[in-house]
């Protein structure tokens, strides 16, 4: 915490509690019209469960008048982490309550945003705070399923999807192919938000990337001296960019989930520069269903969730798309086939759709006959204003005159209420050797 004069850190007080307060209702109980003071020897009672339940239970019990109960649990945090920030602003609210009544809110407000620094910081608190809440008051239903992740490919036992909005990272299990939540916790994504297009932007990419290597903190000691603290108790890169971002000409590179430093215990919701950033804990909860080169990392800005039924048809429906594609190229109808493909379609040798056309027609025009088989398909969506859909699979393609076997990926983008082919190739970058940079993104 900055040092601060006695009179200052009382107007912080203040501020902090009209920061906590929901808008139009006291943040006092009911009986506001009685000065209310939290006296020294009220002793309360601690709310069980994890921290993130503890710091909501503990902003419920200011909100109803439940001081002591407040104090206890906030003490108890504190004594587990004692750098936990969002603790220590309640925690200062409530040794405020000892040194004098409260009877109005927001008499010192303008005094204290008067210092742009500290005001700053608190609005970071009050967003954590608020995102935190809002989160708890809005609870995903247990049923629901999100369209994000349409179908795990056997080897792949997790997925980890981030809904930037929400600023929540949820991993699901592959149960017996369907989404199965197995954790969640909060999260912090770039200062500027999300939507990354160049190094330095300090934001978060979205996309469907994979994790590709893991760099524990004696690596990271090793490679980034003191500056290795920011990443707290190590790292997992991800594969942006991507194909499709590579496509596009966006840049950067050293977008990772990490934890966080040894004087923070959680940072707020957009804080990084660019990374998907966890509480140490949390990182290393969520480590243990990471697997290096095959769990995929959603990065959307906001999850869709689906009742299981309608889950079940959003699945389908892909599926036949993928079945349509494969039958059309295997047909070596021309007409067919290149219709999946859109107008901005991009090969990694640099083919717009006018010459991979001219390319394809030429091929076929050599083939009697051909045979596409598709196995061990994977299949995860962005959703939200810009939509997009990753395939992955293995393919066996044989002809009169070829036989080849290849992994594959295929990027969809919805062109004119369709999904049209952005981008079709051999994946990259799913796991490569670590290579320092300077400073990560």
């Amino acid at each position: 915490m900055m040092h601060i004069s006695r009179r200052a850190k009382r107007w912080l007080c203040l501020l902090a509690l009209v920061i906590l307060a929901p808008a139009a209702r006291h943040f006092l109980p009911d009986d506001a019209n009685r000065p209310y003071t939290l006296r020294p020897d009220q002793v309360g009672t601690a709310a069980t469960g994890n921290h993130e339940e503890r710091i909501l239970a503990a902003i419920d019990a200011i909100r109803a008048g439940k001081m002591a109960d407040a104090r206890a649990t906030v003490d108890a945090i504190l004594a587990e982490q004692p750098n936990y920030r969002l603790a220590h602003l309640l925690s200062a609210d409530l040794y405020a309550m000892r040194a004098m009544p409260l009877s109005t809110i927001g008499g010192g407000a303008e005094q204290a945003r008067q210092n742009q620094q500290l005001a700053e910081r608190l609005a970071d608190l009050r967003k954590e705070a608020q995102v935190r809440i809002n989160y708890r008051n809005m609870p995903t239903p247990p049923e629901m399923v999100p369209a994000n992740i349409l179908q795990f490919a056997p080897e792949q036992k997790y997925a980890v999807l981030v809904d930037a909005d929400t600023s929540r990272l949820y991993v699901f299990a592959n149960q017996n192919g369907t989404p199965k939540m197995v954790i969640d916790h909060y999260v912090t994504v770039g200062k500027l938000g999300i939507g990354k297009q160049v190094e330095g932007d300090q934001r978060t990419p979205i996309g469907v990337y994979f994790v590709n290597k893991h760099l524990p903190r004696p690596l990271l000691d090793k490679t980034y001296g003191e500056r290795a603290d920011l990443y707290g108790v190590g790292a997992w890169p991800i594969s942006y960019p991507n194909e499709l971002d590579k496509s596009d000409k966006k840049t950067g590179y050293g977008i990772w989930l990490h934890g966080s430093p040894a004087a923070t215990y959680a940072r707020p919701p957009q804080a990084s520069n660019g990374c998907v950033v966890l509480t140490n804990e949390e990182m290393l909860n969520v480590a243990q269903y990471l697997q290096v080169g095959a769990t995929p990392v959603i990065v959307t800005p906001k999850v869709e969730w689906l009742e299981l039924k309608q889950w079940q048809q959003r699945q389908q429906a892909a599926r036949q798309l993928i079945e349509q594609w494969r039958t059309a190229w295997e047909s070596l109808d021309n007409q067919r086939y290149l219709n999946f493909y859109g107008s901005r379609f991009l090969s990694p040798e640099g083919q717009n759709l006018t010459s991979w056309r001219l390319q394809k027609m030429a091929v076929n025009a050599g083939k009697q006959w051909t045979k596409v088989k598709i196995s061990d398909l994977s299949m995860f969506a962005v959703t939200g204003p810009e939509p997009q859909l990753v395939t992955t699979f293995e393919q066996d393609y044989t002809s009169n005159n070829l036989d080849n076997q290849m992994r594959k990926r295929l990027y969809w983008q919805v062109e004119n209420g369709q999904w049209k082919i952005r981008w079709e190739g051999a994946p990259i970058n799913e796991v490569r050797v670590y290579d320092p940079k300077p400073m990560t993104e």
